[in-house]
């Protein structure tokens, strides 16, 4: 197996433990990890439906229906941007904010457990080449050709 192979397994890998591990965190809070990113996104401050989705790497339309759902349980509120008030913001609403802060208290703990098992000089260097990985593979993504060759007949 090559080397990118290899990288791009382990971070499917990796990516479903975090999932798992992101359920079993917020599901006692009566959340799931899908909902945790949409309130972990607007944890430092408001943003619109299309700047969380294109932080998250999802879908607009998928964002904007879980968003439904949170604002419907007043886990989020709306409010206008303002110097453009045709775009409105998503924001934590108070009960958001204690759900999200309940979360976080648990993510803790779980990565506290986590982390004493790593050299936090290691942990630090990978997240410094995944940032990098991150930037080029985005760049080199952008640069795709939008439509693949036809196959031979």
């Amino acid at each position: 197996m090559d080397a990118w192979t290899k990288f791009a397994e382990s971070i499917f890998a990796i990516n479903g433990l975090l999932m798992q591990a992101g359920e079993s965190i917020s599901r006692p809070i009566g959340q799931s990890s899908a909902r945790w990113q949409i309130l972990g996104g607007l944890g430092y401050g408001p943003k619109s439906v299309a700047q969380l989705a294109r932080d998250m790497g999802h879908a607009r339309q998928s964002v904007q229906r879980l968003a439904n759902v949170l604002l419907k349980e007043g886990l989020l509120t709306y409010r206008d941007k303002p110097d453009d008030r045709r775009t409105v913001l998503l924001e934590l609403s108070p009960a958001g904010q204690a759900v999200l802060s309940a979360i976080y208290q648990r993510q803790l703990q779980w990565s506290e457990r986590v982390t004493s098992q790593l050299d936090p000089d290691q942990l630090a260097a990978l997240a410094t080449t995944l940032q990098d990985i991150a930037r080029i593979v985005a760049e080199q993504t952008d640069e795709l050709p939008t439509e693949a060759p036809k196959p031979a007949p």
